[in-house]
């Protein structure tokens, strides 16, 4: 009786020790409207780590959330257009202003992330609405926001 006990308790653990068992790794975003899509279409073919997103069903971090569902990654690489203080998906625009409409998904982001958000722009963050948005997306979160070109 206590053998069975015990392999019904692995049966039930099963899904929890493997997720906890995979490694994390880097995930790649890239939205439709990104403005070199040809080259990251080419850099990135095959790749399985990779999310293209698009304006035709949910927004841009919902899909994001389907597709990292029940997944611990180190670091979410996000290709998008920006400006200072924007994130501009093609489903999805985040900016200083209305971030706060989106914080029900970037708190569920955050449960998926460990380290960090790294968007690929010269500016998003850059002057006074950047400074504010990075400050929103990381309180909201619990991520830390950078940025890489």
């Amino acid at each position: 009786m206590k053998t069975i006990r015990n392999v019904f308790v692995l049966i039930c653990l099963s899904p929890f020790i493997t997720a906890l068992a995979q490694p994390a790794s880097d995930f790649i975003v890239i939205d439709e409207i990104c403005d070199n899509i040809t080259q990251l279409q080419d850099e990135f073919e095959g790749q399985t780590n990779v999310i293209w997103t698009d304006g035709n069903t949910l927004n841009a971090l919902e899909q994001i959330s389907t597709v990292l569902d029940g997944r611990q990654i180190e670091n979410l690489h996000i290709y998008v257009p920006t400006k200072p203080g924007a994130i501009v998906f093609s489903s999805l625009a985040i900016t200083s202003r209305d971030v706060d409409e989106v914080s029900a998904e970037l708190k569920v982001l955050g449960n998926y992330v460990s380290n960090s958000v790294v968007v690929h722009s010269e500016v998003v963050f850059s002057g006074a609405e950047g400074q504010l948005l990075k400050q929103r997306l990381e309180e909201i979160s619990g991520i830390v926001f950078t940025v890489q070109n």
